[in-house]
């Protein structure tokens, strides 16, 4: 039984691997013609412009790493936050709340906190910047949100692995609490903890629907968080070419590789930092 459940995971391991290589052999077919250096050159410029035949990604790139990067930072802090809490808190009420909240969250659609943030935050900040309905500051904060259960579920499971195993003997040995998770707990799982916010990046970078929805989709280079932008995900999703030979069409299929490539170096990056 245990070698028949032994060649099914690896049927379905490797049938699953090769599905993402075909995948990414597939995108990188269907834009292969513009791996020259005139192309290469027009789609990595800042200017998206079809009817002056310019296709430019390089704001939509830029765009994403801002938001990413910015929600990285906020969920970071929360999540860092609320998982230290639940580690030193001795109430149990409060434990249960926070643990049970952050799996209420990761069970809500992306697109409900869309739509809430539609219904709260836009007319929040609206109503002291008029000019950042949607913008990279709305669509990062709301991203946020979403990266705070990833997170903090990495983060907790951890904390109480390390606690398990070692808890016990540091307090007998003089440590408190507090000492024992400052010195010990956090010195020695910076490197998980580290995988964990590389994980979050490679989801923060493939969401859709929060950029979609808040970050104003605008194709202009944005200078500030207050600036509407559009991601690759959402440029993807909003691009629709009728001609399967255009550069157009070609384009969005250089958007996915650069997209499935990204989340190819973060996994990479995780097991190198294992493997240390």
């Amino acid at each position: 039984m245990n070698k028949l459940f032994s060649k099914l995971l690896l049927f379905f391991t490797g049938f699953s691997s090769s599905l993402v290589i075909f995948i990414f052999l597939l995108l990188s077919y269907l834009c292969i013609d513009l791996f020259n250096l005139n192309d290469i050159s027009n789609f990595l410029s800042f200017d998206w412009d079809v009817e002056k035949e310019k296709f430019g990604i390089a704001t939509m790139l830029f765009s994403t790493m801002a938001i990413s990067f910015n929600a990285l930072f906020l969920a970071f802090v929360f999540s860092f936050s609320i998982c230290s809490i639940i580690f030193l808190s001795k109430n149990r009420y409060l434990i249960f709340f926070l643990e049970k909240t952050i799996l209420l969250m990761s069970a809500i659609p992306t697109v409900i906190y869309a739509f809430a943030a539609l219904m709260t935050i836009v007319p929040f900040i609206s109503t002291y910047k008029p000019s950042s309905t949607l913008s990279i500051l709305v669509a990062s904060i709301v991203l946020s949100l979403l990266l705070i259960p990833t997170m903090s579920l990495i983060f907790l499971n951890i904390f109480k692995t390390l606690s398990l195993k070692y808890q016990s003997t540091c307090l007998n040995l003089g440590l408190s609490r507090d000492d024992f998770f400052f010195k010990f707990v956090l010195k020695n799982s910076y490197k998980n903890m580290t995988g964990g916010v590389i994980l979050a990046l490679s989801r923060a970078i493939g969401d859709t629907m929060i950029a979609l929805m808040l970050a104003g989709n605008a194709l202009s280079f944005p200078t500030s968080i207050f600036d509407s932008s559009r991601t690759l995900t959402s440029h993807i999703a909003l691009i629709f070419a009728n001609d399967f030979d255009s550069m157009a069409f070609k384009a969005i299929f250089f958007c996915a590789v650069l997209l499935l490539g990204s989340n190819f170096i973060l996994i990479f990056i995780i097991k190198s930092i294992r493997i240390k």
